[in-house]
């Protein structure tokens, strides 16, 4: 990868060249990443696989993600701009705020979602109460899409096994 390059990717995650390089030359030797034609090509693998912030971040950068401020909460590129989500996973922080909305805790959530760990529970927690605003219009506009949205069912009367309306 040329300097030109390790400086933009450095500018946008806000970190150093010398991060950058260090972070792309593990995720090479963990066989996570390699270089095609002065390019990085990471593995489907290394967003759950990097073990620091910078290559997690670094990660979501080159797979098509917006880092955020946390490691672990990422949005999609594009215009609009994605929902924020769990690396890595089609888990919006969204629905985890709905979960702890209710009352759950970090270990009930994630027997829900066994696949997340407790670290990005917690990121996706964390992520919706600093930005609770944004989030709430989010399920917000989420629930009065539903509710214009799903199927109006009718009330019919159930027969019970004698023939009458139950």
């Amino acid at each position: 990868m040329d300097e030109r390059s390790l400086a933009q990717i450095a500018k946008a995650l806000k970190t150093s060249k010398q991060e950058i390089k260090k972070a792309i030359e593990d995720l090479k030797r963990r066989g996570l990443a390699r270089e095609e034609k002065g390019r990085v090509v990471l593995s489907p693998l290394a967003m759950r696989r990097a073990i620091s912030d910078v290559q997690r971040k670094l990660a979501a950068l080159l797979s098509g993600y917006i880092p955020t401020e946390n490691p672990y909460i990422v949005k999609k590129a594009g215009k609009p701009e994605g929902k924020p989500q769990i690396l890595n996973t089609r888990v919006f922080v969204e629905y985890i705020a709905n979960y702890f909305n209710e009352g759950w805790g970090v270990g009930e959530i994630q027997r829900e979602f066994p696949f997340l760990t407790r670290e990005e529970i917690e990121a996706a927690i964390q992520y919706y109460l600093n930005h609770k605003e944004e989030i709430d219009r989010g399920r917000e506009e989420s629930e009065r899409m539903y509710r214009e949205n799903a199927p109006k069912g009718e009330v019919i009367g159930i027969v019970g096994i004698e023939g009458r309306r139950v």
